[in-house]
This record gives structure tokens, sequence and C-alpha cells, in this order.
């Protein structure tokens, strides 16, 4: 799991870099890099949200592996390399600065003797166009039947960002949790014991990739459009259930309407229900591949119409279909937030501050949602005026770690606009966690 966070801080920071705000998509498994190169095919994660972007898990199959036999395409181009010495050692590596006024060590890092290599490569124009022409769809092919069955969109991975050179990144920190907040050490949140470690990124490994949606027409026809938006099926006329399929979403409010109506659907659990699903979440904040292994859980369940229970849910206590898909949109937007911050969020709760960190959240996004550039705007005196001294500092790290820069002198705080998405994620979780909490 540690290794597989290390790689993660990386292809983020990469694709920040590389295409802020734009539609390439970081790798969070090392070990799924095989299964999206070129061609391979993908399903985007229900309940995704543009909010803070889509999320993709790989199939066992390619493009080529359900059309009819023919000619292969030629390979994909590439279209320039690029090194990111300086970037990765900003971003990423030993300290990162969160606020300006607090330091988190021990994130993933890239070895101070070596530079991050990589090239993009894409299928070619011309490739598609050829291969669109000469092979039609294999309209019997098992996987296809079940997709379809099932209403799924699939995607093809058309572009993607690979390691030219095999590079190796480093973490020193402490053995509790993978990481060290000194700052934090009355908290509890530092181990005891100093290691490091290190893992290889093999050359050709897949960091990040674009994708475009497959479409069906008719029996065997198909094509891969240039542009396409998430009211389009890969298998019209299909029907897919409206609260799986994202908006175009164009202010603050559409995300608070969004959220409000997801958190509608948990408020209609029963006491015990929330209770139970609060101790859930809090055995698994922290432990991000375990908290991605309960998406998959329930994502299997709601795909074949099971009914299911969390771990710390009586037997009695069922999930509805709708109060599933609200919780998992929820795990969506926890599992982008980092181990670092699900751990203070787990704070943030015993210490009872939610409510303080929603406000200063919700109030900073109303009022720069829409603003394209960076820049420093003061901060609402009486958001910080109810914390103590260790819960400021806790709430400084946990927005900083989603970009948002809080400085008490002003107070002010600096806006990124490159970090919205990660902010959307945090909104998203703080809005449940108060739920769940507001009684307790």
């Amino acid at each position: 799991m540690e290794t597989m966070t290390m790689f993660e801080n990386v292809t983020r920071a990469l694709t920040r870099q590389l295409n802020p705000r734009g539609d390439l998509t970081p790798l969070d498994s090392l070990i799924d890099f095989k299964h999206f190169h070129p061609f391979c095919l993908v399903l985007r994660k229900r309940k995704s949200t543009l909010f803070w972007g889509a999320r993709y898990v790989h199939t066992d199959y390619t493009l080529l592996d359900v059309l009819e036999p023919g000619n292969s395409p030629s390979d994909p181009t590439d279209s320039g390399n690029f090194a990111f010495k300086n970037m990765l050692d900003a971003r990423v590596e030993g300290h990162v600065d969160v606020p300006r006024t607090v330091k988190v060590t021990g994130t993933a890092g890239l070895s101070r003797n070596s530079t991050l290599e990589v090239q993009t490569l894409s299928v070619a124009p011309k490739a598609l166009e050829t291969l669109h022409e000469e092979r039609k769809l294999a309209a019997e092919h098992p996987f296809l039947k079940e997709m379809r069955k099932r209403g799924e969109n699939l995607y093809v991975v058309m572009e993607v960002v690979e390691t030219v050179q095999e590079v190796t990144l480093e973490r020193a920190g402490k053995a509790e949790g993978g990481f060290s907040l000194p700052f934090f050490a009355p908290l509890g949140l530092q181990g005891s014991i100093n290691h490091k470690e290190a893992i290889t990124i093999p050359k050709g490994c897949i960091l990040a990739f674009r994708v475009r949606q497959l479409m069906v027409k008719g029996k065997d026809e198909w094509e891969i459009p240039h542009i396409y938006n998430d009211n389009m099926q890969t298998f019209p006329p299909g029907v897919i259930q409206a609260s799986d399929v994202g908006e175009v979403h164009g202010d603050f409010s559409t995300l608070k309407e969004e959220i409000q109506r997801e958190t509608r659907e948990v408020e209609k659990l029963s006491r015990m229900g929330q209770g139970s699903l609060l101790t859930s979440l809090s055995k698994l904040l922290g432990k991000k591949k375990e908290l991605e292994d309960l998406e998959l859980t329930l994502e299997g369940a709601l795909d074949k119409g099971h009914e299911v229970t969390l771990e710390a849910l009586p037997k009695d206590i069922l999930l509805s279909k709708e109060a599933m898909g609200a919780v998992l949109y929820f795990l969506g937007a926890l599992t982008e937030l980092s181990e670092a911050q699900q751990k203070l969020l787990l704070k943030s709760m015993e210490k009872k501050i939610l409510p303080v960190q929603l406000k200063l959240v919700e109030s900073t996004m109303e009022q720069n949602f829409l603003q394209d550039k960076e820049g420093v705007f003061p901060l609402q005196p009486d958001l910080l005026s109810s914390l103590g001294e260790e819960d400021l500092t806790l709430t400084e790290a946990l927005v900083g770690l989603s970009g948002l820069e809080v400085q008490r002198s002003g107070p002010q705080y600096t806006w990124d606009p490159d970090t919205l998405p990660d902010l959307c994620a945090l909104y998203a979780g703080l809005s449940l966690l108060q739920l769940l909490t507001k009684d307790s």
C-alpha cells in the first residue's frame, strides 16, 4: 500500500504540471500500468463527478480484441519527451510546503541523482481511420455482450505518458502510517521508528493517460468521436441511471446541490445505520487501499443488484440502492484525498472541528469557484477565531494538502485554480463526515 501511495503522489504531481485542469488522468496504481496502454478499454467508475475528475478502472481487453480479425494498426506515435527533475524536486520530494508555516515531511520523492524523463505516445489519427475502415466490431464478443447488458460506457486509451528510463523513488519517514507530521506530535500522529522506502518504476511504465469514448452504431459499426459528453452512451438505446451521469458544472451552487442530493440519501439511513457507517469509515480512513477495496465491493454489488451490509453494519440494516449510490459518491471523494488528509480528518472528528473546516472550505470556494487566476484574498476573521493553536495548525494542514494555503496574518489565503478538484473532493468528504458526526 505504501508503494502505491508513493507512485500516486508522483503521477498526480506530474499530471498537474503537464496538464493543469485538463483531461489527462494520473494512474494511481503501479501494478495496473500494463492495462492502460494505447487501445486498452477502460470503464469509468460509477458515481463519478466532474468536480473532482473522472476515475477509471481497467478491463482485460483492448479495442483490437473486440474487433473482427484483421491488420493491426501502426504503433502509437511519439509526441515528445519531457524531463521533470525540477518539478518533482519542488512538488513531491522530501519537504512540501503546505501552507508556508507548516511542512509535511516524508512524502514520495525523486532520488536526488535521478531525473524523471517521460514521453507521450498517442494513437495516430490516420491509424485510427484505417482501423475504422478495415475492421468491424465483433458484435457477439462475450465482453461486449456483458457490457451492453449492464449499460456500461467503454473508453479507449488514446494517449499515454510513459517513462523513458527506469527511475527510483525514495521516501524517508516514520513507520506509523508511512508519513510524519512532526508538528502534530502532541496529537499522536508521529511514529517513532525512522525508515526509508524506495520503489523503482520501470522503463515504459504508464504514468498518466487520456481516453475517448467508444460508440457502437448498429450491430457492428463503431466510432471514437473527438468530443464526447456524459450523456453519450456506448450502447444506445440503453438506459443509464440519471444518478450515474455527470453534469456540466458551472458554479459552486451546482456542486453544493449535488452534494446535498447525496447527503439526503445518507440521512435516510436510521440513526443506527448512520452510526455504523461512521464506524466503518473511521476504521478505513488513512488506509487508502482498504477504502478503495470497499468502493470496488459496493460497485460490484450495485452492478449485480446485490444487497450489501458494511462491516460495522448490523445484518438487519441493509443499504438501499440509493443509499449505496450515495456512499459510493462520497467514497469517490474520500479516496481522492491523501492518506495524510484522511488521518487529519479522523483527528478533526475527534476534536469536533469539522463544522469550522467545512465552513472555511465552503466560504473560500463560494467566492472563488470561477476565479481562473491565482491570487491572495482576505479571509473572514471569524472563520478561524474559534480554533485554538493546535486545531488551527491541524486545519491549515488539512486544507493545505488540497492546495488552499491559509495564512493567519491578515488573515488571508492564496487561491490556486488548479487545485479546485482537490478542494471539491475535500468539501464533499467534510460534508459527509459532518453529517454523520453532528449529533455525537
